[in-house]
């Protein structure tokens, strides 16, 4: 009889429903549809109230995925986006007539012309089967999937319903899990907007990120993450809308559509809330070792990680915080600096490189 090399694993007839934490390996890829943001083969809802932009910067998301450009500084997976228009279909195309849509080398931005109720299994099933044929035909993986809105997507479910928000948030989730994508729920607030998306709180409970549109004094409105199961939460960023004109109706005037363009410098600071002396100095040694970086001339062109750029740091410069709390500190001076009117460094999608036509800034003292 052979000796056991240590206590029993679980039986091999329950393998599948149970697992031994000595036999897992952690999952090292985000698989993400925007990192820091939203993973592909997850769900969540993105709220705000009436006429704030959101359809707006769904679009804006959808066609950085589409041609693989960042989202506020965030790299994407490039592939095809499949927009369910199920309130206004004919809007969603025309917000994207705003893009340069002939472009060779990105994916097809799709817009489903009619509903697709999530109450009705069937539906939902024939809805997989659609999108499964659509890659296959157009050989582009789908990165997204938008229903536009929920109050149009939901059938017989009840919004008010706790149970039946839970049925509309596992039925976006068979969606993601079979076409390996991220859905997302479009909502609208309710008359109270601080309390969140309209509706039983269920569905906040049940999807795996929720984002929120604030407007804000002067036009702009600020995109905050109220919720991550997954992922670090991100801090909160700001977008404009816009008119881009369309053409000139029948009596020569112009028609108009609204699309999102990102604002510089993320959140604003709340009134009270300044930079903090630590930040200031790890702000102040990461434009030294890129100052550095430049002037070794060889490497100036050269792409490097954000850990790269840590390495290159004194470790007192950050006390005793973990190491990915010191990545995210550095990771926020760069996409700081890469968002500055004379950006220092970009993200080139697989790392950073340095803006070789712009001086970095000298380094001065407190």
């Amino acid at each position: 009889m052979e000796e056991n090399e240590g206590p029993p694993r679980v039986p091999a007839e329950l393998s599948s429903s149970y697992r031994d934490a000595r036999d897992h390996a952690p999952e090292l890829t985000w698989n993400y549809a925007a990192k820091g943001f939203l993973r592909r083969g997850e769900t969540s809802v993105l709220y705000g109230p009436s006429n704030c932009g959101k359809s707006a910067i769904v679009c804006h998301l959808g066609h950085c995925i589409i041609t693989g450009s960042a989202f506020f500084g965030a790299r994407v997976t490039q592939g095809l986006v499949l927009h369910v228009g199920a309130e206004a279909p004919n809007s969603i195309l025309d917000r994207l007539q705003a893009y340069d849509l002939r472009q060779e080398e990105q994916n097809s931005y799709i817009v489903r012309m009619n509903a697709v109720d999530l109450s009705n299994p069937g539906e939902v099933a024939a809805f997989v089967a659609d999108a499964k044929r659509i890659y296959r035909h157009t050989g582009q993986k789908i990165v997204l999937v938008v229903f536009d809105t929920l109050a149009r997507s939901i059938g017989t479910f009840d919004e008010n319903c706790a149970s039946s928000m839970t049925g509309v948030a596992d039925a976006g989730g068979r969606i993601a899990d079979a076409l390996k994508a991220h859905v997302m729920f479009v909502h609208h607030t309710g008359k109270d907007t601080d309390r969140g998306g309209r509706g039983s709180s269920a569905l906040r409970g049940a999807v795996d990120t929720e984002l929120a549109l604030k407007p804000l004094e002067g036009g702009a409105v600020l995109l905050s993450q109220e919720k991550q199961r997954t992922m670090p939460k991100g801090e909160a960023v700001r977008f404009k809308t816009k008119a881009h004109v369309l053409g000139q109706d029948e009596d020569g005037e112009d028609r108009t559509t609204v699309t999102a363009t990102e604002l510089e410098g993320g959140a604003p600071v709340p009134e009270g809330r300044r930079a903090s002396k630590d930040s200031i100095a790890i702000e102040m040694a990461v434009r030294t070792s890129l100052h550095i970086r430049r002037m070794t001339g060889e490497h100036a062109v050269d792409e490097f990680q954000t850990r790269d750029l840590l390495k290159t740091l004194p470790p007192e410069l950050f006390g005793r915080i973990a190491d990915d709390s010191r990545m995210k500190s550095v990771r926020r001076c760069l996409l700081s600096l890469a968002r500055e009117r004379s950006p220092v460094v970009r993200d080139s999608g697989n790392g950073w490189k340095l803006v070789v036509e712009h001086n970095v800034p000298e380094v001065t003292g407190l």
